[in-house]
């Protein structure tokens, strides 16, 4: 095991994935750097992996794993390729992005590697040499901090919204690799038929990509019923504070906050929402922040990228309609 080298899963499938990478391969580099150690990257099967950025994001060596049973996606015939690659690879920790697809492989890859991993990190940290992982634990209201306890290979998943993204300043010649691996036969045990979408009404807000948040300005019927419509038309999903959760009106799995969920978003609407710090904790990670209230004075306008301050009432019929108005307009 080579002391200080870092390997990276390169995600090669879905919308965010060039966006994933540069994360994974930004904190990897800052991670090899203080192991004196050189940042590799990983990639299996087929997919687009925008090869353009690894020299920008100072990765020294792309392994290219190849074999005739990883065309397709599975969890274990992928698994057990990148462990049997892996093996043959110099790495001290084999880094994942705790997405769909890493959050998948990395505990099927640390048992093939004999080792464990952990899971969902939001920092990884280096001090006299040891890797330290940051979680969150009890949804997400505390922090745990966690290392391995013996000399081995170690792996880990790292929560997307949490990676940096930053381009180094000295470029690095990027060598590429092909290893090739055979399946066992054993292995080849289930096939994946189709990959569906998540529906925005039920997916877990931590990875909802638009989130209209319910606040105790919303809690009128007839506004809660233009809300509703208002997420169907935008395909987003409901969040909410304290407030509305306490009168029964959402779950508590949808409120955001310290008390709640932190999200991380595309866009966060914030209707009727005050601003309170237990909520805004909860929000800051959001790309973009909209928010409309009837006060001037809302701590909400303080923290959003555009306000509004308005009656629901008057503002969602027109919204509505505007949207529908873009929706049928053609192309």
């Amino acid at each position: 095991m080579t002391v200080g080298d870092i390997l990276v899963f390169l995600e090669s499938s879905g919308e965010e994935r060039i966006e994933i990478n540069k994360g994974l391969l930004t904190e990897g580099h800052r991670l090899a750097e203080s192991l004196s150690g050189n940042l590799r990257a990983i990639v299996v099967g087929q997919g687009d992996v925008a090869m353009d950025i690894l020299e920008d994001y100072g990765a020294c060596c792309l392994y290219h794993v190849e074999s005739d049973d990883v065309s397709d996606y599975c969890g274990e015939t992928f698994s057990w390729a990148l462990a049997e690659a892996a093996k043959s690879v110099p790495f001290r920790l084999f880094l994942f992005a705790h997405s769909d697809r890493g959050s998948d492989l990395a505990p099927r890859v640390a048992f093939h590697l004999g080792t464990v991993a952990v899971s969902d990190c939001i920092d990884i940290v280096v001090r006299a040499g040891s890797l330290y992982y940051l979680r969150y634990v009890y949804g997400d209201q505390l922090e745990q901090e966690v290392s391995y306890a013996s000399q081995s290979w170690e792996v880990a998943s790292w929560r997307p919204d949490f990676l940096d993204k930053r381009e180094i300043q000295k470029k690095v010649s990027l060598e590429v690799q092909r290893l090739r691996v055979d399946v066992p036969v054993d292995m080849l045990r289930t096939k994946i038929t189709d990959i569906l979408p998540p529906d925005y009404r039920t997916v877990d807000i931590l990875h909802a990509r638009r989130i209209i948040g319910v606040g105790a300005g919303c809690t009128d019927p007839e506004v809660l019923g233009m809300i509703e419509e208002l997420s169907h038309l935008l395909e987003g999903s409901l969040g909410t504070t304290r407030p509305v959760v306490d009168e029964g009106i959402l779950a508590k799995d949808r409120m955001i906050g310290q008390t709640g969920k932190t999200i991380s978003p595309e866009a966060y609407l914030a209707l009727g929402i005050s601003g309170s710090p237990h909520h805004v904790a909860g929000i800051q990670r959001s790309k973009t922040i909209l928010s409309v209230n009837r006060d001037p004075r809302a701590p909400i306008f303080a923290v959003a990228d555009a306000g509004f301050v308005c009656d629901l009432k008057s503002l969602l019929p027109k919204l509505i309609d505007r949207i529908k108005q873009y929706r049928d307009s053609p192309p």
